[in-house]
């Protein structure tokens, strides 16, 4: 059998589905993110207004931007990694072929061949074990 080159590879509607959603996930996740971002500058802007000394505070403004941002984006990525990991995995999956054609199988085996093989390993074995004293008293 031989194998069809003119089929047009389509990815799959369930990868599709997937890699859009992550990615539509993705969007809001950093759509979120600025929007943390921007409350979160506003809201430090505002204490500096009102006298907070930047000295002494820099761990909990850093917190504050750690806690309100940086977990949107770090979702975001995961969530672009995932879509573009589902996409390539669809792109795989339709590319190998649907059935096993005959150039997937191995030859046959000689059956023969693989039985005195055995017979062969079994006689080098009684050998070592009468060396060392283990061969059965009965044979």
């Amino acid at each position: 059998m031989e194998r069809d080159n003119n089929r047009s590879v389509k990815p799959s509607k369930k990868g599709n589905i997937f890699s859009i959603v992550f990615a539509v996930l993705a969007g809001i996740l950093l759509v979120t993110a600025m929007v943390s971002l921007g409350a979160c500058h506003k809201n430090i802007s505002l204490q500096l207004e009102q006298g907070v000394p930047v000295q002494g505070n820099e761990l909990a403004i850093i917190n504050l931007y750690l806690t309100s941002c940086v977990q949107y984006i770090a979702l975001a990525a995961a969530m672009a990694f995932c879509s573009f990991t589902v996409r390539k995995l669809s792109a795989v999956k339709n590319e190998m072929p649907d059935q096993t054609t005959q150039y997937m199988l191995d030859p046959p085996a000689d059956l023969q061949d693989s039985v005195s093989a055995e017979e062969d390993e079994t006689e080098e074995d009684d050998v070592d074990l009468e060396v060392w004293g283990f061969k059965e008293q009965g044979k």
